[in-house]
Parts: C-alpha cells; sequence; structure tokens
C-alpha cells in the first residue's frame, strides 16, 4: 500500500469514528441512567453521601484514531464504590465496584466493535482510588512507605495499600514528597502482571460534598513484560452533583 493510501484510510477511520462519537455525545445520547435513577448499593448501609458526574471519554485507539462516549458515574469516594454506565450503539455497558466486588455488565461485543468494552476491572479501580486520592481519603500512613521513582521529572513516594480489598489486585499510591498531593495510582493485576496507571490532575473544590475532586483521569495500562505505558482512555468529567 503506498503511504498517502495509508494516510488516507487512517484519516477515513479516525473522521468516522469521531463522527460517531460526536453524534452519541452531542446529538442523540440520552442519559445512560434514565431507568437507573440510583446505583444498586443505594438500599445499603453505611455512608450514603454520593457524587453524580457526567463526563466524557476519550478512548484511543492506535493510528490516530480516537472514539468519544458519554458516561455517568455515581461514585462514594468514602468506601470507594463506584458504578458506571454508558450508553453505545451496541448497547448499555455497566460497571459497579462496591464492597470490593466488581461486577460488569454489557452487550457482546468485541473492544474493535465497542471501545468502550476496554474498561474492565482494573480500570475501574484504578478510577475510583485516583478520585479517592484527590479527595484526600489517603495518606503516608495509609500504606507501606517504598523506595522513591521518578515519574515525568519529578520523585514520587510508592506507597503500597493493604491488600485484600479487591481480590487479585495490589494498588500502590503516588505521593509527592514536596506536596503530599497523591496525583498517580498503580492497580497491579497479580494474575496477568499488567499494570494501570491514573493520572488524576486539574483538581478543583466541590461545595456540595465538601471535597476535591479531579477534573481529568488519564488511564495508561503496561501489559506483562512490556516496558512503555499505552495510553488508553482519558476521562473528562463536564459535571458534578451531590443530591
Amino acid at each position: 500500500m503506498r503511504e498517502e493510501d495509508a494516510e488516507m484510510k487512517i484519516n477515513r477511520k479516525t473522521t468516522a469514528l469521531t463522527i460517531v462519537g460526536l453524534l452519541l455525545v452531542f446529538a442523540g445520547c440520552q442519559d445512560p441512567l434514565t431507568t437507573d435513577t440510583a446505583a444498586p448499593w443505594a438500599a445499603a448501609g453505611g455512608n450514603k453521601t454520593e457524587i453524580v458526574a457526567h463526563c466524557i471519554v476519550t478512548f484511543y485507539l492506535g493510528e490516530g484514531a480516537d472514539y468519544f462516549s458519554e458516561q455517568k458515574q455515581i461514585l462514594r469516594p468514602a468506601l470507594g464504590d463506584i458504578y458506571i454506565t454508558a450508553r453505545e450503539p451496541e448497547g448499555t455497558f455497566r460497571r459497579q465496584l462496591a464492597g470490593g466486588a466488581y461486577k460488569s455488565s454489557g452487550p457482546a461485543a468485541t473492544v474493535d466493535q465497542s471501545p468502550a468494552g476496554v474498561i474492565d476491572r482494573d480500570i475501574v479501580l484504578a478510577i475510583i482510588t485516583a478520585f479517592r486520592a484527590s479527595a484526600g481519603y489517603y495518606t503516608a500512613e495509609s500504606g507501606e512507605k517504598l523506595d522513591q521513582v521518578r515519574i515525568d521529572g519529578k520523585w514520587r513516594l510508592p506507597i503500597k495499600l493493604p491488600g485484600g480489598a479487591v481480590k487479585g489486585a495490589t494498588i500502590t499510591l503516588l505521593q509527592s514528597p514536596d506536596d503530599g498531593e497523591v496525583d498517580f495510582v498503580w492497580v497491579h493485576n497479580t494474575a496477568n502482571d499488567a499494570l494501570t496507571t491514573a493520572r488524576a490532575y486539574n483538581i478543583r473544590w466541590l461545595e456540595d460534598a465538601k471535597i476535591f475532586v479531579p477534573t481529568k483521569i488519564d488511564i495508561f495500562r503496561r501489559a506483562a513484560g512490556a516496558i512503555t505505558d499505552k495510553k488508553m482512555l482519558q476521562i473528562h468529567y463536564r459535571s458534578f452533583s451531590a443530591p
């Protein structure tokens, strides 16, 4: 294939995916929780403070192709619970992590057919952990301190959280020694040795819930044996409420 033909193919793919995503987000996309007015744990006990977030998610497919989707997230930062829904052309995807138990449902579609399907347990766990870190639920005393590592030209202190919260996964926070901010989170899958990284940034104060929240979270994945991370997706939170 000639170079210009390959470039035209990539451009057509990018354009098509972008149009589909934008149509879904801005033209015909309804509230993905029209019928699910509350998260499944709404009747459970404990701290019921919830944050409802609407966000745009960019999935990075490679070859310059991006896919856009709308999500609704219901989070209980104090407990580490999160419920995610996304209505895609193939059907509605649901992801839930509550009480350390992970559940998922959605159409039988491959990731190539529906990029939203890439969101798995480790990504969900990374999202809620990064959200909790931005809200200040962790400190340097939250776990075992490891040797400092350098990320993006800045030294950070890894803090490995006690195991057992989610079976088959270990969580490490990356804290800046200068200001105590935790802006990176590692989720290590002990079964397949994959490493999922979440970076939370653009933090702002949410008056409704009296906590800080991130307005963007980037998710990266490093497969077992790989030496580099692949950027999987970016979550851009557009609105928050704490009913």
